[in-house]
């Protein structure tokens, strides 16, 4: 079974917001990214989230936000239950009001170095009331939800730059020196990819056993090491492939395969297509 985690199976929707309540230790199986914008409200409990190369202990009341294309996974903190409201969209489903609004960015939540708003009681009060709008307007439909539920999730974005705007700076990422410890090494490996990155080379790097090393990453990103840097390379092989005239086999070499052969089979199994098939869909 395909582990890794590029949603290409995933229904499109253009719109989806989502409630959902889960008691238990729960974490999702693998981190993953898509071509969507993610809203993550945490209204109960307490969840770690790893977004990139950071972990976040996030409680009740915290607003987190995910670019497109940002590898992240949300992971069991401890709590006996934990309640959150997900939003996700597509950038082309606010195109039209994009345009309005040229010389606003209304994704800002998005772009700044704040993956996480940890919002006052008053603000959560505010926040919870349009999310919960949202919520009967998606779950009643008529003819005028979806305009309506556009209009809204306008107003919730532009009420959170004027909150982030605001808001004072907090210490929400990890205090667990295990999870800043893996958060390091990520961070190598995303800035490195090109690099003959195995798991000898990283445990002698940063001074941990391999066991240990590969134990713990496993946890707190979902995947193994070598799927971890298989991903990160194929990300950054699209951009190439997106971007540059470059042919596939100076990308693959640029991304850290030797191989182009491994490069291909890598290729299709996060992203669902060869990369020939995948430079054809672009152009």
């Amino acid at each position: 079974m395909n582990e890794n985690i590029k949603d290409h199976d995933r229904i499109e929707k253009a719109f989806e917001i989502t409630k959902i309540k889960q008691v238990g230790n729960i974490s999702m199986k693998t981190n993953h990214y898509h071509d969507d914008y993610e809203i993550y409200y945490l209204l109960d409990g307490k969840r770690h989230y790893f977004i990139k190369d950071k972990v976040y202990d996030i409680k009740k009341g915290d607003l987190v936000f995910v670019e497109k294309n940002e590898i992240h996974k949300t992971f069991d903190a401890g709590a006996p239950y934990h309640q959150r409201i997900l939003i996700t969209f597509k950038k082309s489903y606010l195109n039209n009001i994009l345009v309005e609004a040229k010389n606003y960015d209304l994704l800002s939540c998005f772009h700044g170095n704040a993956n996480v708003l940890r919002l006052k009681t008053d603000e959560q009060k505010s926040i919870e009331s349009l999310l919960s709008k949202m919520l009967y307007e998606d779950t009643h439909q008529v003819d005028s939800s979806s305009i309506f539920l556009k209009m809204m999730l306008t107003e919730f974005l532009i009420l959170v730059e004027r909150l982030l705007k605001n808001a004072p700076s907090y210490h929400i990422e990890t205090t667990n020196l295990t999870h800043k410890r893996i958060s390091e090494i990520i961070t190598y490996i995303n800035k490195n990819y090109g690099e003959n990155l195995t798991l000898e080379f990283l445990s002698k790097r940063f001074f941990i056993s391999t066991y240990y090393l590969s134990r713990t990453f496993k946890k707190v990103t979902g995947l193994n090491l070598n799927q971890y840097v298989n991903t990160i390379r194929i990300k950054a092989a699209e951009k190439l492939l997106f971007s540059t005239e470059l042919n596939i086999t100076n990308i693959s070499e640029k991304v850290g395969y030797r191989s182009i052969t491994h490069f291909g089979r890598a290729f299709k199994s996060i992203t669902g297509v060869s990369p020939l098939k995948y430079k054809k869909i672009l152009s």
